[in-house]
């Protein structure tokens, strides 16, 4: 049995209106990170998020806190607080389009943590796959603009937090359809807010009423990106979702060129020819998998 139609054009949907809305945050903590530190800046995305969800807190009750996953929603919290870190320091200090081109390591950090943490039996050539794509990410991080090789320190966060949300995606699909979504977002929102609140008082420099606005904003754009995930992962599977995402490249590079006159260097383009096939491979062997295993069932 393969999925419906309409379930998969409803997960593309979703998936698109996610990338676009991601863009739209990378720009404002982009210029956002001009004046304020990136610990500020993910702290009033989590603070804004939680207030622009009292309405619906309101609407619900204390029934909206009730919970079968507080261990998961508080782990998620925490990693979300630090992945958004990373993140938010690696928009400010890195072009849209390698930043974004990076993030595409996520479904390899994705089968490493399957076979770890799920025991999933993963073929040689999905193996081989896995480890061309890493490659690709070397050209990124090691080459320059001007052909030396050199390993670069900054790349560390957006690698580190292309890893973490890895492992918030796998979190997300096994519990999205057993939890409420207002309920995952409200948790998230408020242990992400606590854990950023403290540090963000060292580094603490008052917004202006424009900054405050955007922030706002980005508060409000953070949980509609999560609402918008979780909309795409329970309509269709993540696999047959993985081929959209490099349409974000396409948005980060324009973007990046028309406000902040970043181009894309030869490296990175040259990394994102070998990271596109190689996670296109292994989005197409998952869907494979799940479409044996549905047959069997």
């Amino acid at each position: 049995m393969r999925l419906s139609l309409s379930g998969y054009q409803r997960g593309v949907f979703f998936l698109f209106l996610m990338m676009a809305v991601s863009c739209l945050c990378d720009i404002i903590v982009k210029f956002m990170g001009q004046r304020l530190d990136a610990m500020e800046v993910i702290f009033f995305r989590f603070f804004f998020g939680l207030v622009t969800l009292l309405p619906f807190i309101i609407s619900r009750g204390m029934r909206v806190f009730r919970t079968k996953q507080l261990g998961f929603n508080v782990v998620r919290g925490l990693l979300g607080a630090l992945s958004f870190f990373l993140y938010t320091y690696s928009v400010i200090h890195i072009p849209l389009a390698e930043v974004v081109t990076i993030l595409w390591t996520i479904p390899l950090f994705g089968l490493v943590l399957s076979v770890f943490f799920l025991a999933e039996s993963v073929s040689l050539v999905r193996w081989i796959a896995t480890l061309i794509g890493f490659l690709g990410l070397s050209f990124i991080t090691m080459y320059d603009s001007e052909s030396s090789i050199s390993f670069r320190l900054l790349y560390i966060a957006p690698i580190a937090s292309s890893f973490l949300f890895a492992v918030q995606d796998v979190m997300i699909k096994k519990i999205v359809d057993q939890e409420d979504r207002i309920t995952m977002l409200l948790y998230f929102a408020l242990v992400a807010s606590l854990t950023t609140l403290a540090p963000t008082l060292f580094v603490w420099n008052t917004p202006t009423v424009f900054e405050l606005t955007m922030l706002l904003l980005l508060g409000f754009n953070g949980n509609l990106m999560q609402y918008l995930i979780f909309k795409a992962f329970s309509s269709t599977d993540l696999s047959a979702l993985a081929p959209y995402r490099y349409v974000e490249f396409l948005f980060s590079a324009s973007f990046g060129f028309m406000f902040f006159a970043e181009i894309p260097g030869f490296n990175v383009l040259i990394g994102a020819l070998v990271l596109v096939p190689s996670t296109l491979y292994l989005a197409y062997a998952e869907n494979q998998k799940t479409a044996e295993l549905q047959t069997i069932a």
